[in-house]
């Protein structure tokens, strides 16, 4: 177990080939910027903007670092880099799929066409739908985890991958950019102490907050080893969950996608609005504004609380059924999930192993 005096005593000598690094501080204005090359393992700002540029320079590092290392058979590729690269296909597949419906328009029959079209169109609002209803279902858990229990679950840290140019040839990568809370095999836990503190409650600070959230008090010596069990749980909860909510966040979008409302939206209407009227030449600002505005209400978000409506009433008896099960269901399970994350990763619910120092909820354990 990890104690503070050994904390305090080891830090110096950790290596960056040992893969544990305790050089940061946990505070956002001290933390290096996302574009700061680190010399060790090292958590990243986490701010709203360095997660998106976290999040794009991942997505860049795919075709551009670890396909290339994978196909040309890099002796350090590691799995981390095989998951990255195993996105590839889920992310295409979809917009490939509807392209294909698209491309099978026949241009000598305007009824057919039309049909075709509309198919495509359908297929296209699935598609997206999907992926917004997987990243709907991440946000719940995620903003849930963090309300509640004051977890980040992506937090962005920076692993320094000791490589040279003699081992990869020229597939050269110098560093993975990955979660403290990846899972609770890689939960970087020595990144979470403040490296700079002199005493237990400055090296333990981050965990006492932690703890707090968690409804957990107890001695500043080992308040983190308390509150590590707790965040264990939470981890393999939230993740599980985010699973189980996509299956029903999806199925609802492609239920939206295939609602009649979106038959009326106008294709070229809305690419005119955007081209010209956003993006168009000598125009005011306010113009600009009032054109978006239109592009997102009129032929986004209007059709998009349409098509609640329509399929929650549905076009038939089976439909209005299925369509009152898809919505009710997902908002069943959606409440389901943030209430047992929050009630079983509370201190109240979890039996905790110590030596008698630490107070679950005010009492003895």
């Amino acid at each position: 177990m990890v104690t503070v005096s050994s904390i305090k005593n080891n830090y110096a000598d950790r290596s960056v080939s040992s893969g544990v690094s305790g050089n940061v501080s946990f505070r956002a204005d001290e933390l290096p910027a996302v574009n700061t090359k680190p010399k060790e393992d090292t958590l990243l700002k986490n701010d709203v903007f360095s997660k998106i540029r976290v999040n794009l320079d991942k997505a860049v590092d795919i075709p551009l670092i670890h396909i290339p290392r994978g196909m040309g058979g890099a002796p350090d590729y590691t799995f981390f880099e095989f998951l990255q690269t195993a996105k590839v296909p889920y992310y295409l597949g979809g917009p490939i799929l509807a392209a294909l419906f698209n491309a099978g328009v026949k241009m000598d029959s305007i009824k057919s066409g039309n049909a075709a079209k509309m198919v495509a169109k359908h297929m296209a609002l699935g598609v997206g739908f999907y992926y917004l209803g997987a990243i709907a279902a991440k946000a719940v858990i995620d903003n849930t985890v963090k309300a509640a229990r004051g977890l980040d679950l992506n937090h962005p840290y920076a692993k320094v991958i000791p490589t040279s140019t003699k081992d990869t040839g020229m597939f050269k990568k110098d560093v993975e950019l990955h979660k403290a809370t990846e899972s609770i095999d890689f939960t970087r836990w020595d990144l979470m102490y403040n490296k700079k503190g002199q005493t237990p409650e400055e090296i333990n600070e981050r965990y006492a907050k932690l703890a707090k959230k968690y409804g957990l008090n107890g001695d500043a010596n080992d308040i983190d080893a308390s509150v590590k069990p707790l965040i264990k749980k939470t981890i393999i909860m939230a993740r599980a969950w985010q699973y189980a909510l996509t299956a029903f966040f999806v199925t609802l979008g492609i239920g939206l996608a295939n609602q009649p409302v979106w038959e009326k939206v106008s294709h070229e209407g809305f690419k005119s609005t955007v081209k010209n009227g956003i993006f168009g030449k000598n125009l005011e600002f306010k113009s600009r504004l009032n054109a978006a505005k239109i592009a997102v209400y009129d032929y986004m978000l209007k059709p998009f609380g349409k098509s609640f409506a329509e399929l929650w009433k549905g076009h038939s008896k089976a439909s209005s059924i299925a369509g009152k099960s898809i919505i009710a269901s997902t908002a069943a399970a959606t409440l389901l999930a943030i209430s047992l994350i929050v009630g079983k990763t509370s201190a109240r619910s979890h039996k905790i192993e110590n030596s008698g120092t630490n107070k679950v909820g005010g009492g003895r354990q």
